[in-house]
């Protein structure tokens, strides 16, 4: 009996340093405020462990950061949810996140926890945000408008130059350098690429794919990647500015089937290919010192949007659902799936404004 009294109390023990240790794993934090004095919460706890991600959530109308890595990580509850914000858009291999409101001005703000900065009243309404490879460069525009706002200098002094697209585009990628490729779609099905080269105001053509397939930047080069999703293909343009080179690096042979979308690892070396045809994400070794790599995904990916790390990306639009992730480090790259932290995020409602007190 004694024995038995004796392990019943070391387990007692056990479980409450367990519960300390959990508990001292948050802590508070203080609010930021927009120069114009509105408060900002950024969440009721601070989240600790590596930074994975993050992105806007619709579904809370927040910024959520996740917290660990790829395999083993949760998202956070829902920062700037005040309705100060109305969307934003973050570049984890910087750490920065680019915040618009509904009257389309901007801000930049350092992650997880960093104080908002006005960078420029752009006047676009709804923009979508995409960053150059290095984060160094950001994009503001709203497809099938003209205008839009290249941000430059983003690690150190922010500014921004309004800039004029064809007014029938669809997608734009943006180059470390600053020059932008334009997605145009025509009324056959085909879309014509047309190059935008840092400090020019013309269009130079690139390419016409069958069918848009996604199309991104390599890191510190005026190369980029094309994906074709009619002839599941994807394409090297290179020396874009000076007269663009093609090259097919890879096709339906290699496991492409009617790509979605198109990334690059951090260091240049690696590109991922989100399959619509078989729900599936195919490795490049742009190299070719090894054979492409095809990982399953029990869902369906429709982008890849880089998170923390040199080759991982999330796959599917957040706050829709489950959220998808691709780690395409290792041998044998997988697709796993990132959970909420459900008591994070009901405290985050119920502080927000509008939220019950």
């Amino acid at each position: 009996m004694r024995q038995q009294i004796q392990s019943m109390l070391r387990a007692a023990l056990c479980a409450a340093a367990v519960f300390y240790l959990a508990a001292c794993g948050t802590s508070r934090i203080s609010t930021s405020t927009t120069s114009g004095g509105q408060p900002l919460t950024a969440s009721k706890t601070a989240a600790s462990g590596p930074l994975l991600g993050a992105w806007w959530d619709r579904s809370s109308n927040g910024l959520r950061t996740v917290y660990g890595v790829v395999g083993a990580a949760y998202q956070g509850a829902p920062s700037f949810n005040d309705d100060s914000f109305s969307s934003g858009a973050a570049c984890m291999r910087q750490r920065i996140a680019l915040l618009t409101t509904s009257s389309g001005s901007i801000y930049s703000v350092t992650l997880p926890q960093g104080e908002p900065r006005a960078i420029s009243s752009s006047g676009i309404s709804k923009p979508i945000i995409v960053f150059s490879p290095s984060c160094t460069a950001a994009l503001i525009y709203a497809p099938g408008t003209s205008a839009a706002l290249l941000v430059q200098g983003l690690l150190s002094a922010p500014s921004g130059t309004q800039v004029n697209l064809p007014a029938a585009n669809s997608a734009a990628a943006l180059a470390d350098s600053g020059s932008i490729l334009i997605a145009s779609p025509a009324a056959n099905g085909s879309t014509s690429i047309q190059l935008l080269a840092a400090g020019s105001g013309s269009l130079q053509p690139v390419n016409v794919l069958g069918k848009f397939g996604g199309m991104t930047f390599l890191p510190a080069a005026d190369t980029a990647l094309l994906a074709d999703a009619s002839a599941s293909t994807v394409i090297e343009a290179s020396h874009i500015t000076s007269g663009p080179s093609l090259a097919i690096v890879a096709g339906a042979v290699d496991g492409i089937s009617q790509p979605a979308a198109v990334g690059i690892s951090a260091d240049g070396h690696l590109a991922a290919v989100a399959n619509n045809g078989g729900s599936s994400v195919i490795r490049l070794d742009l190299s070719g010192k090894s054979a492409p790599v095809k990982t399953t995904c029990q869902c369906s990916p429709t982008e890849l949007e880089p998170l923390a790390g040199n080759f991982a990306f999330r796959l599917n639009e957040p706050g829709a659902g489950t959220v998808w992730a691709f780690d395409g480090n290792s041998t044998l790259p997988r697709v796993v799936f990132i959970p909420t932290d459900q008591t994070a995020t009901a405290q985050a409602a119920t502080a927000a404004p509008g939220g019950s007190r």
